[in-house]
């Protein structure tokens, strides 16, 4: 995702149109927050929680450097 928009956002290579399929559309569906609330307060009730803490804040911190690598790679991709 943080590769997309710095695409889109910083570099603007993408056209407005696709911007918000992507942004909105497409990668919403696969990021929501909600699915991922729903996910930990299930652990929370079924799982250990050592296992529980290690899938909230893995997922959390994995997430974060995702966005930071993609931002990156947004930055330095060739016009």
């Amino acid at each position: 995702m943080g590769f997309i928009f710095t695409l889109a956002l910083e570099r603007q290579l993408i056209a407005t149109e696709l911007r918000i399929f992507l942004a909105v559309g497409f990668l919403g569906s696969y990021t929501t927050f909600s699915t991922y609330a729903l996910d930990t307060l299930i652990m929370i009730k079924t799982k250990p929680l050592f296992i529980t803490l290690f899938y909230w804040l893995g997922s959390s911190i994995l997430g974060a450097i995702a966005v930071t690598l993609g931002s990156l790679l947004g930055r330095q991709w060739p016009d």
